[in-house]
């Protein structure tokens, strides 16, 4: 069963605000598991380096683009 969300960009990033904290503790968690493969500590430290310093390419610069919306998707179903 697949799920969809559409959120306009500043809704879906107060949403990741609000559980920044946690995910960063848990990326953390993962990059310090040794159990956990090299390509899967890798994703997490890329994706605190990400949130810390910014993407290459990031955010558009003011005026642009106009509204952006972002869709998130997840479950098996196509």
């Amino acid at each position: 069963m697949s799920k969809a969300l559409a959120l306009p960009v500043d809704e879906l990033e107060d949403l990741a605000r609000r559980y920044a904290r946690r995910a960063v503790e848990t990326l953390a968690e993962v990059i310090d598991n040794a159990e956990a493969t090299p390509a899967t500590r890798i994703s997490a430290a890329t994706a605190i380096l990400q949130w810390g310093y910014g993407r290459p390419g990031g955010k558009p610069k003011p005026g642009e683009a106009g509204e952006q919306v972002i869709r998130l998707t997840w479950g098996n179903d196509p």
